[in-house]
């Protein structure tokens, strides 16, 4: 009789890696958004330029070689103002994408940096923009909005991780993500509602059926940005964005689900101070 073959400790060792490189992250990211400012907003920054530059590695290459460098350079500097402007900066970053959407009549591929334009910039300018312009203070709405979105989005993708894989079930996606299950994806909205709610009862934040709402919209919207990313893995044959983050991939790997979330998070802010004020993060949470 033949001996069992010993398992293979690769799976386990890869997600002790993803643990570990999100711990991490996850540390970098709080402590910039405890120091806020100018700290935060080149976090920010950074973050776009290295999204921006896989996007463009996927994507290209491209006949003009200075051009991603300077979108790149471009991307970073938006990023950086929009503490004070994030309308204006969002309206560069969308003057840019359009002059060259309009350059792929020339360069076909240049559509894909006008996409990526806005896929890099617009998260980063919404989290800057829900975190505002105040320093070394954790208390301010802005800090707890931030975390609100990053809490609902970092929940949903854990729990939709264990529990597509623990039930099972029909597939959500299997076009684009063939690993994602229905069970997962409502699991992950249950848990990213839950732990959102329970972040801003924390900080002191009442939680309102329209905030329950606004939890649940973006975990929805987080797994479509996830399920988004996927598509374009897919359409330009590769299996990771990059190789940033050990065990993860690159960071659009990592940051997929948030990039749509924000947007969306920005987006109500925006649209109830213009209403009725009280500012962007007030405007997210406060009902």
């Amino acid at each position: 009789m033949t001996a069992p073959t010993p398992k293979s400790g690769k799976p386990a060792s890869e997600l002790v890696l993803r643990l570990l490189s999100a711990i991490v992250l996850a540390a970098a990211t709080i402590a910039a958004l405890w120091a806020g400012g100018w700290i935060f907003a080149a976090l920010a920054a950074v973050a776009a330029v290295l999204i921006l530059r896989e996007w463009m590695t996927m994507s290209g290459p491209f006949s003009f070689r200075a051009a991603p460098w300077a979108l790149m350079a471009f991307v970073a500097v938006t990023v950086m103002t929009a503490r004070d402007e994030p309308l204006q900066s969002l309206g560069f970053a969308a003057l840019v994408a359009a002059a060259l959407l309009l350059a792929r009549v020339t360069e076909p591929r240049v559509g894909w940096l006008s996409l990526g334009i806005l896929y890099a910039g617009a998260p980063a300018v919404a989290v800057v923009a829900l975190r505002g312009a105040d320093m070394f203070t954790f208390e301010s709405t802005g800090a707890i909005a931030v975390v609100f979105v990053l809490a609902v989005v970092w929940a949903t993708d854990t729990a939709a991780y264990f529990s597509g894989r623990l039930i099972g079930g029909p597939k959500l996606a299997p076009r684009f993500s063939p690993k994602k299950t229905w069970s997962g994806a409502l699991g992950g909205a249950l848990a990213g509602v839950v732990v959102g709610c329970l972040v801003v009862a924390a900080a002191g934040v009442s939680v309102s059926a329209i905030l329950v709402l606004i939890a649940l919209v973006m975990s929805a919207v987080g797994q479509v940005g996830d399920l988004a990313e996927s598509a374009m893995k897919r359409h330009f044959g590769v299996k990771d964005s990059g190789v940033l983050i050990p065990g993860h991939g690159g960071i659009m790997d990592r940051v997929d689900g948030l990039v749509a979330a924000l947007v969306v998070a920005a987006a109500i802010g925006l649209g109830r101070d213009w209403y009725s004020g009280g500012g962007i993060a007030a405007g997210l949470l406060i009902w």
